[in-house]
């Protein structure tokens, strides 16, 4: 226990952890900072502005047919119409055009173009572009929470809402990916989700968002863990420590014992890691949906693909990340004994740090959705949940490789 904390002492020192906190600052400060800010304009601003959000606040993870019909879509895209009516009413732009209400510029906007030339076309797009800057209520220094409570983009957004959840057509696109699609685990996702209706009421962008958060965090962790573990065991090595050491029977264990604090230590990064990066992201009221199912077709191009809930799939997450941590530090370990000296090891860790940063990315973001990488367009949707399973078989090889390393190192001759 002696030389275990002695190792951890080395590894935990305060220059490296200096380091880490400069990096971590940057992460913060750019790509981190930026997604928990896009997750609270979401609330507002995404596709369906701010009624997906009141519909959850109203009645909760699922969308009954009685609840839809109680928040009557239709009536309140009436309204936003007579709204609009009266906007297009009282404009000379659009009474130039012979337009007076909402459906004859809807009219307008669908014609037919490809009889005009390119000056008739260039002057029918600016026409219509000025068109939709009157109606979303456009002016220099509009904050974008005037511009989603415009009517224009209230309107879109309740015909989005309408066409994920009350509209018939929901069974036609499910039974297009059940007909059409080449991929076996969509298609049976797709025949979950139609057996119970499209009823989740998890945020659109959430699983994307979440798990693009969740990959950068994944990164710096990696990151972090081959800065913090690759200085000690291969200084001593350098300085060939390690042949005084292995002229004992004891001495010989101190290898299994410096790999044992790589490991811990990759573990600590990785909590910490997650710790403080969800911070944010739970300030920012995400554990909300911790309930509600992540498994609900968006489009015709976006699946959730397994009935867990956002707070499975959150741990899920988590625990790919310390797995992939728990690989990197392992595979340090081993690159570390058959190197002669830093440059050496540097060279070797470069590579392998840029290869499992990109399966990082590839594994994390979008897990569990129809159109993760690895899932979709290396595997073709063949396999269930590739994802944590990649995961696991790095974090599986570079133990095993470890524990190879380590009893290898009882009867290698050193002289």
């Amino acid at each position: 226990m002696h030389l275990l904390r002695h190792e951890l002492k080395k590894i935990w020192n305060w220059r490296v952890l200096a380091l880490l906190a400069v990096l971590a600052a940057l992460v913060w400060s750019l790509p981190l900072r930026e997604s928990a800010a896009g997750y609270d304009s979401m609330r507002t601003h995404g596709g369906y502005g701010s009624y997906q959000r009141e519909l959850f606040q109203r009645y909760g993870n699922t969308l009954e047919p009685e609840e839809w019909a109680d928040y009557d879509v239709p009536g309140k895209i009436a309204a936003v119409q007579a709204e609009t009516d009266a906007l297009i009413a009282k404009s000379e732009l659009f009474a130039k055009q012979g337009i007076h209400n909402y459906a004859q510029y809807l009219a307008f906007v669908d014609r037919d173009t490809s009889g005009l030339d390119d000056a008739e076309l260039e002057r029918f797009m600016k026409i219509t572009q000025d068109m939709r800057d009157q109606l979303s209520l456009r002016y220099d220094g509009q904050t974008l929470d005037e511009f989603y409570a415009s009517p224009q983009m209230r309107m879109m957004a309740l015909k989005a809402l309408a066409s994920a959840y009350g509209n018939p057509d929901d069974e036609y696109r499910l039974q297009s990916f059940i007909q059409r699609d080449e991929r076996p685990v969509v298609v049976q996702a797709a025949r979950e989700i139609l057996s119970r209706r499209n009823s989740s009421l998890i945020r659109v962008d959430l699983v994307e968002s979440a798990s693009m958060y969740a990959a950068t965090v994944g990164v710096f962790s990696l990151v972090a863990t081959l800065l913090l573990v690759t200085l000690p065991l291969s200084t001593d090595r350098t300085r060939q420590v390690h042949l005084m050491q292995y002229s004992s029977r004891t001495g010989r264990r101190i290898l299994r014992i410096q790999g044992a604090a790589m490991l811990i230590s990759s573990l600590i990064v990785s909590i910490l890691s997650i710790a403080l990066g969800a911070i944010p992201l739970l300030a920012e009221g995400a554990a909300e949906y911790r309930h509600a199912s992540i498994q609900q077709c968006f489009s015709f191009f976006d699946m959730g693909l397994y009935d867990l809930t956002f707070g499975q799939y959150a741990m899920i997450l988590c625990a790919m990340i310390m797995l992939l941590t728990v690989g990197t530090a392992a595979f340090v370990f081993i690159l570390t004994r058959f190197s002669a000296n830093l440059m050496t090891l540097l060279i070797k860790i470069v590579p392998l740090g840029l290869a499992l940063s990109g399966i990082a990315v590839l594994t994390i973001y979008q897990a569990f959705s129809s159109n993760n990488l690895l899932f979709s367009a290396v595997l073709r949707g063949r396999i269930v949940m590739p994802e944590p399973l990649l995961c696991a078989i790095i974090a599986g090889a570079g133990l095993l490789g470890a524990w190879w390393v380590t009893c290898r190192e009882k009867h290698v001759d050193v002289g």
